[in-house]
Parts: structure tokens; C-alpha cells; sequence
């Protein structure tokens, strides 16, 4: 994207097919400066500069080079004499170039679509149970307070039970989780109740239900901050475990 300044020597790079970086850009019209978050394929160069390379020279180089390329620029700020940094867009391409000192950095984000290799249904948990004997599944929803199975639950329970015909020999525990809203006393048997309503959905569907065993723990054991909302969703599950 940028060659690089006179006598300055490279220090270390890295690449990666998919990352992120925060991009310094300065809100329109402020002075406030906000950080971007952008994902896709990543490089960045780190370089080493001469005594007397100064970080405005450096800065200036590179913001000068951007625009005559096309870049929008986005952010530059100048700290004292010791700091430079430059932001610049144009179109999926990203640039952000710090100096500091006698070194500076470019680090450049092409913005794509991330390729999904890891799986969630049944030939990942297959995977996972194999690997570690129990995996937690999420999109399982009862209405608030009961264990109602929800419509928009059908497609995970689908994967469950493509899971459970694939490996016919296996015998799986069917445990409920809740997060730590409500009582202790409230949320063991929902949990449970919870279990023996997927048992229900599943056994409905020609899945032997002597093969599974319904069990919950309430909030007993998150995986998960309950301080978050975030958090809190997580420890909202059904655990898969293989008894045999």
C-alpha cells in the first residue's frame, strides 16, 4: 500500500485472513476521535527509521501518499513532536499509519466477509461431543418462566435430532441451565421441566427417549458473567453429555 520512508528498515510483520483493528477516525465536525472496528484480511509492517526521521515527516509522507491514491482521510493527529497517526479509506481498503519516534507502523484492513468454517448444529456438536463428551446448545427458547418450547426453537431441535439419528448408539444426560434471574428454588425444577420438554419435542419425533435423561441445575452452573446481559444468555442452555 505504502513504500516505505528512505533508510527506514523493516522491524516485524504480520498478515491474517481474517482480524480486527480499531481504526482511529475523528467524528465529523468534532475534534472528538472514535475508534472503528474493522474486520477482514489484515497486514501490518512495522519499520525501523535513521536517527533524525522525525514522526511529523513520516506522517505527512504518508497522508500526502493516501490522498494522491485515492484515500479518504479520515483521522490525523499530531502529538506534540513525538506522535503522528493518519487514517485513510478507500473503499474495502483500510490504512492507519502511527509513527512514533524514529518508528512507525502501517497496518492495512481490506474489509470481507468472514468465511464460517467452525459448525453449529448437528455434525459440530457430533464433533465436540466427540472431542470433549458434551457440548452446549443454544436456540432452544421457552416462554418466560415456564418450559413452553417456543416456535422459533424448531430448527436447532431439527439439528438434535439429525444428531441423535446419526449416532443411534449413543445415550445423552439432557440438562437445563437458567441464568441467576429468580430464586434458586424457582429456577432448579423449571430447569428440569425445561429438560423433559426437549425429551418430549424429541421423543415426538421418533427419537427413543429411553436414551436420554432430562436433569437441571438451575443457575448452579454458569458458564458465563450473570453481570451482563451478554453473560446471562450464555448461561441460558441445554447441555449435551454423553452418558455412553
Amino acid at each position: 500500500m505504502l513504500t516505505r520512508m528512505t533508510g527506514c528498515h523493516i522491524l516485524r510483520c504480520r498478515t491474517a485472513q481474517y482480524d480486527l483493528f480499531e481504526m482511529p477516525v475523528t467524528k465529523p465536525g468534532t475534534e472528538t476521535i472514535e475508534k472503528k472496528a474493522v474486520e477482514g484480511e489484515l497486514a501490518r509492517v512495522e519499520y525501523g527509521c535513521p536517527a533524525g526521521s522525525s514522526p511529523l515527516e513520516i506522517g505527512r509522507n504518508a497522508e500526502n501518499a493516501l490522498r494522491q491514491d485515492g484515500f479518504t482521510i479520515l483521522h490525523t493527529r499530531r502529538y506534540f513532536t513525538t506522535r503522528f497517526y493518519v487514517t485513510g479509506q478507500k473503499g474495502a481498503q483500510w490504512v492507519h499509519v502511527a509513527a512514533d519516534g524514529v518508528n512507525y507502523s502501517v497496518t492495512g484492513v481490506r474489509t470481507k466477509q468472514m468465511e464460517q468454517v467452525m459448525k453449529a448444529g448437528a455434525e459440530g456438536w457430533a464433533e465436540q461431543i466427540n472431542q470433549t463428551g458434551r457440548v452446549s446448545i443454544y436456540g432452544i427458547n421457552f416462554d418466560t418462566g415456564k418450559a413452553t418450547i417456543r416456535a422459533d426453537s424448531e430448527k436447532v431441535l431439527l439439528e438434535l435430532v439429525t444428531l441423535l439419528q446419526k449416532q443411534p448408539e449413543w445415550a445423552l444426560l439432557i440438562a437445563g441451565h437458567t441464568d441467576n434471574s429468580g430464586t434458586d428454588a424457582v429456577n432448579g425444577p423449571l430447569s428440569r421441566q425445561r429438560a423433559e420438554a426437549v425429551i418430549a419435542w424429541l421423543g415426538a419425533k421418533g427419537i427413543d427417549k429411553a436414551r436420554l435423561v432430562p436433569a437441571g441445575f438451575g443457575s448452579a452452573r454458569p458458564v458465563a458473567d450473570n453481570g451482563t446481559e451478554d453473560g446471562k444468555a450464555k448461561n441460558r442452555r441445554v447441555d449435551l453429555v454423553k452418558v455412553y
